[in-house]
């Protein structure tokens, strides 16, 4: 946290350095990003991200999408537009933020290509051979989806970093999964975020063989956290990779 000199901020444990969240996943040769924070030139230079052919956001914050802009040298990389897919509104507000991405280029000016597409809770899209099927999540009053993204050999990670409350209808929708990965901001009340005790409720009720919590601020310590958790739940880490 910008100004802070808690344990956390000032801890020599790599670990409790977070930056703003977002996921890349690959499978058959198609990268998929869920969001762009701000953070996205920084993480892709240091993890050696070399391709994205597709994005979901799940809300329209500004640590969750104001790293679009920088998908641009994807563009130039790959010679290729690149869909960024999101809920209604949430579209609605990229379209307004990146209005300059929509409209026709001046001369000598390079523009990113994206083309924004709008989707919504419970209808399946396909992004390459994996299977996303978006669903509902309370995230205080912003309209927010989590995302289910099931692979061609039939494992399955579901997502949803910003996370107030699920309804029963989303946690149907999250059976059978190898993995979860929810919010969990901090042991403090938050309107717009779970407590860790309650992201470990909830995580235990959709029963993937395998969870994380994310989004944490530094309230919490990575390791002491750790501590805490169920044998099937764990903190992830910047750069952490998971293969299945």
């Amino acid at each position: 946290m910008i100004g802070c000199d808690c344990e956390v901020c000032c801890s020599t444990d790599r670990r409790n350095r977070r930056r703003r969240a977002a996921l890349l996943v690959e499978s058959d040769g198609h990268y998929l990003l869920i969001d762009a924070p701000p953070d996205l030139r920084e993480q892709a230079l240091e993890y050696r991200m070399k391709r994205v052919d597709s994005v979901l956001i799940t809300h329209a914050h500004a640590d969750h999408v104001f790293g679009l802009d920088d998908l641009r040298r994807f563009n130039t990389l790959q010679k290729s537009a690149i869909p960024v897919y999101g809920g209604k509104s949430t579209i609605e507000d990229l379209r307004r933020i990146f209005d300059y991405v929509l409209r026709a280029p001046e001369p000598g000016v390079y523009r990113p290509e994206i083309i924004f597409k709008e989707i919504a809770a419970g209808q399946p899209l396909a992004c390459g051979s994996l299977k996303i099927t978006p669903f509902n999540v309370e995230h205080g009053k912003m309209p927010t989806l989590g995302y289910r993204i099931d692979d061609s050999q039939g494992c399955s990670v579901a997502y949803a970093p910003d996370c107030s409350a699920m309804s029963r209808t989303a946690i149907r929708e999250l059976a059978g999964l190898d993995v979860m990965i929810l919010d969990a901001l901090r042991d403090r009340p938050h309107g717009a975020h779970l407590t860790l005790n309650d992201s470990i409720a909830l995580l235990q009720h959709i029963g993937a063989s395998r969870s994380f919590v994310t989004h944490l601020c530094h309230d919490l310590d990575h390791a002491a956290t750790a501590s805490r958790l169920p044998d099937d739940i764990d903190v992830p880490w910047d750069g952490m990779t998971i293969t299945w």
